[in-house]
């Protein structure tokens, strides 16, 4: 039985002197781990379209064993982003989340358009590295099912005020006034701001927006604790972007 399916590569596994598997993130299907034989020959048709990180259309043939490469065609390779060693190093981290998290079997249109366009962010440079990690961290926690409470202070119903404290384990936040104790991240108004942008707003819509270099390291420390936490698990690619972004940091 054949089946087409437009996917994205997340992981490559040698298998032998020439195949490979790849894992592949689908829109209907969830991940699909694929055999594609002959993938490492210098002639081998499939290559590009099955490299890290592509975007290809990919028929499978469905056997007892698993899904085994047909024939494929690429649609978008992402070549930029071998220019940058912390870029491939983020795009990794954001494929792991996924490896993780997505259930198979499952509809995923929402959750592979996001890797896409933070794939082609981080290629073109478009925005900065650590708003497009903050983007992919806060808006896949809500996608899988951990949407964080940003309506209003949840003792006294302000909207916005002007310093707060996030709770990581409770996903909501206190203002400053209602808050015993510093009881979570604290954050100003303008970081409360970002993260509902990023949670609420349409996926078109989530990359406008501007927030200061003090602002957005607190925005990615809670990004980043709060998909962490949710999840609760530990991602060797983010070991790793750190590794190689501090030499960057420190230039």
């Amino acid at each position: 039985m054949l089946l087409t399916v437009k996917g994205v590569v997340l992981t490559q596994k040698p298998v032998g002197e020439q195949d490979r598997f790849i894992d592949i993130l689908t829109d209907e299907l969830g991940v699909l781990e694929v055999l594609v034989k002959g993938a490492g020959k210098i002639s081998s048709k499939s290559g590009c379209a099955t490299q890290l990180f592509a975007y290809s259309a990919f028929c499978l043939r469905k056997g007892k064993r698993g899904y085994m490469l047909d024939s494929v065609s690429p649609i978008r390779i992402f070549y930029e982003l071998r220019d940058s060693l912390t870029a491939v190093a983020l795009a990794s981290y954001f494929s792991q989340i996924i490896q993780f998290s997505v259930l198979p079997q499952a509809s995923n249109r929402e959750i592979q358009r996001l890797f896409l366009n933070c794939l082609h962010f981080l290629s073109e440079q478009t925005y900065p590295e650590t708003m497009l990690k903050c983007i992919f961290e806060l808006r896949m926690a809500a996608l899988l099912g951990f949407m964080p409470d940003v309506v209003m202070c949840r003792k006294c119903g302000e909207y916005l005020p002007k310093q707060l404290h996030f709770s990581i384990e409770e996903g909501s936040f206190c203002c400053t006034d209602c808050a015993q104790e510093a009881h979570g991240i604290e954050m100003p108004a303008a970081v409360l701001q970002a993260v509902r942008h990023i949670v609420l707003q349409e996926l078109e819509r989530i990359f406008s927006f501007r927030l200061q270099e003090e602002c957005m390291t607190v925005l990615s420390s809670f990004a980043e604790q709060f998909l962490q936490y949710h999840i609760d698990h530990h991602f060797p690619a983010l070991d790793y972007y750190r590794a190689v972004q501090s030499p960057m940091d420190s230039i």
